[in-house]
């Protein structure tokens, strides 16, 4: 018998992780401190760590049995392979995005990781990403070479999970599209900075990286900044706004209705019913037809997050 690979290629942004802004923000902090610390030669003050938020997955960022829906695939349909396409740019995706999801599963993700540069204006295009899969895993999988093979696994034995439907421009059967995971860590940035990264608190004394803060709304206390940064009211005050701010926002998405909102991590259970739909025995072990692909979508959309 062949062996062949089970793919399972993951979007990441409200697909298999929540809301990560204040990530981004963090990312982008550090990326800021390292630039103005090297412009001015004093890059030794503050090197430019390895983004690390293992804590936030491990805290409701990653969604609910993500690890475990791949181990029951790997059981049932064999030889799970999982690939990573996101439409976040690619300094991003490898910067640290990829890397930290990677570490927070414990599996090995298949490189490269997908990003908007493997994209087309119309959308996600496994077109352009599958014979690079096909390429990734061929030493493993020798029989991937013959054609036949590499369209058989595309066919039935691939599945692309995404929140927002339609969201691959070919082969649209093989799509589960997930309710949409919003679950949000919000922490202190400039704290976890600090203790987390072990910069020195009076790199933040720095003008340029005072101005980079003030402009991006992240509300530091500090004696040298401006007329903002050196009043503590204002600050405490800033800091609670952005916090009841965060809130509202959260709720005016659910309110909303744009796709379907988890918020609350203990509330989502949409790998867990999707392993439990693929238990049944109407479902094949080998193979996962459109079909099939199709019932589940059908099934679970209309259950919501329950």
């Amino acid at each position: 018998m062949k062996k062949l690979p089970f793919i399972i290629i993951f979007d990441i942004d409200n697909a298999i992780i929540g809301n990560i802004s204040t990530v981004v923000e963090e990312w982008h902090l550090l990326e800021n401190i390292y630039n103005i610390c090297k412009k001015k030669g004093i890059h030794t003050k503050c090197p430019f760590p390895n983004l690390d938020f293992q804590d936030e997955l491990k805290n409701g960022l990653l969604r609910p049995n993500t690890k475990d829906f791949i181990t029951f695939c790997n059981k049932k349909f064999k030889n799970a392979e999982v690939f990573l396409y996101t439409n976040s740019r690619y300094g991003w995706v490898y910067g640290g995005l990829g890397i930290n999801i990677e570490k927070a599963l414990k599996i090995k993700i298949n490189r490269p990781f997908f990003t908007r540069e493997n994209s087309l204006a119309m959308g996600k295009s496994l077109a352009n990403t599958y014979p690079i899969m096909m390429k990734s895993l061929a030493k493993r999988y020798p029989s991937l070479k013959d054609e036949n093979n590499s369209e058989y696994v595309l066919q039935n034995r691939l599945i692309f999970i995404d929140d927002i439907a339609d969201n691959i421009i070919q082969y649209k059967g093989r799509q589960l599209v997930c309710p949409r995971y919003n679950f949000w860590n919000k922490y202190d940035i400039y704290d976890k900075v600090l203790t987390k990264y072990k910069i020195a608190p009076e790199v933040f004394d720095d003008k340029d990286i005072l101005n980079y803060l003030h402009e991006n709304s992240i509300s530091v206390y500090n004696a040298n900044g401006n007329e903002f940064q050196k009043n503590k009211e204002y600050i405490a005050i800033a800091k609670a706004y952005r916090a009841i701010r965060d809130e509202l926002t959260r709720k005016q998405e659910i309110a909303d209705g744009n796709g379907i909102v988890v918020a609350d991590d203990a509330k989502d259970a949409y790998f867990n019913n999707l392993i439990k739909e693929l238990s049944k025995k109407k479902i094949g072990d080998e193979v996962l037809t459109d079909k099939n692909i199709g019932m589940l979508n059908a099934k679970l959309l209309s259950r919501g997050t329950a």
